[in-house]
């Protein structure tokens, strides 16, 4: 399984141009596909019917269980962050990118203006405009071939969701964006490709 992810947000001093960019940080958790006999499934898995919707709110969840244990408020769920970050993780899957900018350079905080949602939290003298983690993960850890016959390790959506949260918690950028107190929505987004990759944006406000 290749899992990569991002994290990035924006806040501003008033009334001057943005102070606060963080930068966007990298985690591996790659295996090599497994070739070597004996032993091997003697059963071929299923490949697991993860809908998209259910492990959206699934990771949703998760986040906010993570910012319990630290005393915080849960988020709420906000269905135009969350069509904002699907349309960001659609974009990735289907032009074969991974990151914050669009080949255009186009960032989330465009992606925002574009949809016509407006983010404002003041907290003192600032104010903040959102943040956006993203995410990248596989419906199977590893796939085994004997005889020709291909046997994929697949991965339920329960396993995906506590993977890719894990994965942002053990990254600082990406653990500040979701432990950010001021937050009081988010939304997530995914799309799974053709080839089981698992793109995954997260929108906060």
């Amino acid at each position: 399984m290749a899992c990569l992810s991002c994290g990035t947000g924006y806040g501003y001093w008033l009334p001057i141009a943005p102070v606060l960019i963080l930068a966007c940080f990298t985690f591996s958790c790659a295996s090599a596909p497994r070739t070597q006999l004996p032993p091997y499934p003697a059963v071929q898995k299923k490949k697991p019917d993860v809908r998209v919707q259910d492990l959206e709110k699934r990771i949703h969840r998760i986040i906010n269980a993570e910012r319990s244990k630290q005393g915080l408020n849960e988020l709420s769920w906000n269905n135009n962050l969350a069509g904002i970050a699907r349309a960001h993780s659609r974009d990735m899957g289907k032009r074969n990118y991974f990151s914050h900018n669009s080949p255009e350079g186009r960032d989330f905080f465009h992606r925002y203006q574009q949809a016509g949602y407006s983010c404002a939290i003041r907290v003192n003298k600032v104010i903040h405009q959102g943040a956006e983690n993203i995410a990248l993960n596989n419906l199977y850890d590893s796939v085994t071939t004997v005889n020709g016959r291909a046997f994929y390790d697949w991965n339920s959506g329960e396993h995906i969701a506590e993977t890719t949260v894990r994965g942002w918690m053990h990254s600082p950028g990406h653990k500040k964006n979701i432990l950010t107190p001021h937050w009081k929505s988010e939304g997530i987004g995914i799309f799974i490709s053709p080839d089981d990759k698992i793109y995954i944006t997260q929108n906060f406000c």
